[in-house]
């Protein structure tokens, strides 16, 4: 009885295990490898965690808002890069032009970042997170 217990534990801990490790996805999966799209708008959300980092921005098109999904790298990633990111480098209301990989599915709107730049004071950043 006691071994069965102790299969059913190890086998619950093997298995809770197992989705933290399928969840980490691949870029190319979700993202147009080599290709390169770049999208200027007003920051809405700045979300900063791990594994992944993200910023919300509505971009105008033909007049009409569109709202766009930015994928960053982990804070932990960022905060140590060349040019550190922190959790307030980009603010509600920031005008950024982002670049990078578009994401497969063009109604999704939403692109991998290699770039930002904000250009009412200069600040920019560069380099793939992966």
């Amino acid at each position: 009885m006691r071994r069965n217990a102790l299969i059913l534990i190890a086998t619950l801990v093997v298995v809770g295990g197992a989705g933290r490790a399928f969840a980490h996805h691949s870029f190319t999966a979700a993202y147009e490898s080599g290709k390169r799209v770049e999208v200027e708008g007003v920051v809405k959300e700045f979300v900063w965690r791990n594994p992944h980092s993200f910023v919300r921005i509505e971009v105008m098109k033909d007049g009409t808002p569109e709202i766009w999904n930015l994928e960053w790298g982990s804070s932990t990633q960022l905060s140590a890069a060349k040019y550190p990111v922190t959790r307030t480098t980009l603010k509600f209301g920031d005008r950024i032009i982002a670049t990078g990989e578009p994401g497969r599915d063009a109604e999704a709107h939403r692109i991998r970042i290699f770039s930002i730049k904000r250009p009412v004071d200069g600040w920019e950043w560069q380099g793939v997170v992966e």
